[in-house]
């Protein structure tokens, strides 16, 4: 073997060895920049986790917050939902967490001479969470990934907003430098108790995080924060050591044993645990939905930067494996994160090692910087928490609050939408988070209904202004233009459902008696209810004590709609000869009764005479016309002619009638276009232009005479009797006049 083939051979072995070496790196890189990103936010979340405790447990809320990162990506890792898929503490799961820890707190069950018993209520807590992780593994197995995020997005972002007030509130205590976490009325009533520099603390720490990305991107924002707040607060103590607050103070040493398991585990053989599992599971559930909902569209939002799509069912999967995990290690409950798995991505990472790799980085930061943890002030870490707070404020709340100056229908839906998200904002501040979240589903279905319960008559036209496609004499055009107010067609949309349908009632009691016909037109109608059906009913018990006759169009009667309608009992009173399969045959119907002219081929044989083609023509030149004419006799079914066939006579209906219609080649039926009846004519269209049919005729009737004026006749009849080809064209032209108005008004109907 040549040199040259040996080097080659040696490249493809070394080829994918270096390519996995590179993703290797990839992950790593990926994995610490999550990680710088993850720290400061960790900590500032679990300090608000462990708020309602006291400082005192701040660095327990602090270890709490950055163990929820490594539980998280671990599990991610050996879960992969997604690529570069990553979990932590999240705003909306702490705070509800948070709210967890504040209600247990004020249990009287756990008060003591000392004040709440917190290794109990913590142990409560996390059975919480456990709990918790147990229900998203349930939303997972029951493949509801899809379905949990249809929550209304006023609720979201009332939830949104009640939480951003909510951590500023609980940073209120923090930021003015107090050792315990005192209500807002005890530092009012004890200045003492404030230390001013701490606030400035807290400001300066947020504005830089603002200010941070127009001086560089390399750095995460979060991290220039610290870096500035933190000297800045021993700078002040420096120059005056009492106006600044206190440290997060010793890390509790961390053995990463699961301490909380044990805990729950004496706690589930005492005989109040059946009473505790009562008060914590609708928190538990709470707190499930809250992590599913916010994992899910964390996801959403990233997936465009990793280019690929997330499995919704197994992330619910993995972060209720998380949440258990988590419970049993007593750390903050994770859910998937936004900002380090975008970070991680952007960084090089890949696959799900990047996550491994960022669970680990997070575990060594627990040992390495615990000590420097550890003198981080509190207030510094509370402006990463106002920080975040600020930017969780929905952004199309505030978008709905600056166009509050539009008018109409506008304005109103605009308040309506903001009322729900002021409502959950309040039930959150006054009262607690489930309330909150119940309210908001309640008023978001409430509002739904209002909307969906205007009339679902789409419009009312009467057969003046629609009429059918048949082609009929003038004779009949003037016998139904003054009838045609006798016929009312209700043009139905939406959902006909216990919402909508007294409304459709209330329109057709209010019909004036002259109305003999009333057509309910189904075609925009997309689901009846059982309420819907009995509204139905009830209209035609009403109409026939009134003498109106209902029909139904674009419903078949087995099948679609129309089945259903049937099955549930409208067809005992709806004949089975008023439902129609389009509007068109529904209205052709109702003329012929008005008309009085049930079967039209059973009317006697039209003369020549009688037909519009030769209006005004005396005896003579009938006679001189017969030469021209042919006569066509016809059975029902019968083929006039065919859709490509030459177009070079027009037929003239002496009795019963034609049917046009379109073969539809993607839907392998015909649909009609007219029906044209005794005294009319018609092809004339493909005759004078010369061009090809473009649809089929078919006989209709028990016996179908029809003449036939063909082009080259006509042609001799013009160069012949020009006197009398004038007067053809003339009616020819009257008639296609005619047509084309109604056309033209059934058009407008449709509008």
């Amino acid at each position: 073997m040549s040199p040259n083939k040996n080097e080659a051979v040696a490249g493809e072995h070394h080829a994918p060895h270096g390519a996995a070496l590179r993703k290797l790196a990839g992950d790593i890189s990926g994995g610490f920049a999550a990680t710088l990103i993850a720290i400061p936010h960790a900590m500032g979340l679990g300090l608000l986790a462990f708020a309602a405790l006291g400082t005192a447990w701040a660095p327990v809320g602090v270890v709490a917050g950055l163990l929820s990162v490594v539980v998280g990506s671990f599990v991610s890792g050996v879960i992969p939902s997604g690529s570069c898929m990553m979990m932590g503490t999240r705003t909306s799961v702490t705070m509800v967490f948070a709210g967890i820890l504040a209600a247990l707190a004020a249990h009287p069950q756990l008060q003591t001479p000392q004040g709440p018993d917190v290794p109990q209520l913590l142990t409560l807590a996390f059975i919480a969470v456990f709990l918790s992780g147990l229900f998203q593994l349930g939303f997972g197995v029951l493949r509801l990934g899809r379905a949990i995020k249809f929550v209304p997005y006023p609720v979201l972002a009332g939830f949104m907003n009640g939480i951003a007030i909510l951590m500023i509130v609980s940073q209120v205590g923090p930021m003015l430098g107090a050792d315990a976490s005192p209500s807002l009325q005890a530092l009012l009533n004890d200045a003492n108790l404030i230390r001013p520099a701490s606030l400035l603390v807290t400001a300066v720490v947020v504005a830089v995080i603002f200010l941070a990305p127009r001086v560089t991107r390399k750095v995460p924002v979060m991290l220039c924060g610290l870096l500035v707040g933190v000297p800045l607060h021993y700078l002040l103590a420096w120059l005056s050591p009492g106006i600044v607050g206190p440290l997060v103070g010793e890390m509790p040493m961390t053995d990463f044993a699961p301490r909380e398991l044990v805990s729950m585990l004496h706690l589930s053989v005492r005989d109040d645990f059946a009473d505790w599992l009562a008060f914590l599971l609708p928190s538990a559930l709470l707190l499930a939905a809250v992590a599913s909902l916010d994992g899910l569209l964390a996801a959403v939002v990233v997936d465009p930067v990793t280019r690929s799509r997330h499995d919704s069912d197994r992330l619910l999967k993995a972060q209720g494996a998380a949440a258990a995990l988590a419970a049993a290690f007593g750390a903050v409950p994770p859910a998937a994160s936004t900002h380090t798995r975008a970070a991680g991505f952007l960084s090089g990472g890949r696959t799900r090692w990047c996550s491994l790799f960022h669970a680990l980085f997070m575990l060594l930061s627990l040992f390495v910087l615990g000590p420097l943890i550890a003198q981080i002030p509190v207030a510094a870490l509370a402006g990463v928490i106002i920080y975040t707070a600020l930017t969780l404020v929905d952004r199309w709340t505030r978008d709905l609050v600056h166009r509050l100056g539009a008018e109409g229908a506008e304005r109103r839906e605009i308040l309506l939408n903001l009322a729900v998200v002021a409502g959950v904002t309040l039930s959150m501040l006054v009262l607690n988070l489930m309330a909150a979240f119940a309210v908001g589903i309640a008023a978001a279905v409430f509002l739904l209904l209002i909307k969906l319960s205007g009339s679902p008559v789409r419009r009312v036209l009467d057969g003046t202004v629609r009429a059918s496609l048949k082609i009929r004499s003038p004779e009949e055009r003037a016998m139904l233009r003054p009838q045609g107010r006798q016929i009312r067609i209700f043009e139905l949309e939406g959902a006909i459902f216990f919402g909508t349908a007294d409304r459709l009632q209330m329109d057709v009691e209010n019909l004036p008696d002259e109305v003999r016909f009333v057509i309910f037109d189904f075609r925009r109608v997309t689901e009846v209810d059982a309420s819907g059906v009995r509204a139905l009913e009830t209209i035609c018990h009403m109409t026939d004590r009134r003498n109106m006759m209902v029909l139904l169009s674009h419903l078949g009667r087995d099948a679609g709609q129309g089945g259903y309608l049937r099955a549930m009992g409208l067809a005992a009173v709806v004949a089975a000869e008023h439902w129609f399969i389009d509007l068109d045959r529904a209205l052709e119907w109702t003329e012929d009764q008005l008309l009085e002219r049930d079967r039209f081929e059973d009317a006697p044989e039209l003369q020549l005479r009688d037909m519009s083609l030769f209006d005004g023509f005396d005896t003579a030149e009938m006679a001189t016309l017969g030469a021209y004419v042919l006569r066509h006799e016809l059975m029902h079914g019968d083929v006039v002619f065919k859709e490509g066939d030459a177009g070079d006579r027009v037929y003239l209906i002496a009795r019963g009638s034609v049917s046009i219609k379109l073969q539809l080649a993607d839907e392998g039926r015909a649909r009609r276009l007219a029906t044209f009846m005794p005294g009319v004519f018609f092809g004339e269209m493909a005759m004078l232009e010369g061009e090809p049919r473009s649809a089929d005729a078919f006989a209709k009737g028990e016996q179908v005479v029809l003449y036939s004026l063909g082009a080259d006749e006509l042609a001799r009849i013009v160069q012949e009797h020009p006197q009398l080809g004038m007067k053809l064209f003339r009616n020819l032209g009257r008639e296609l006049a005619t047509r084309l108005r109604i056309t033209s008004g059934a058009l407008r109907a449709l509008e």
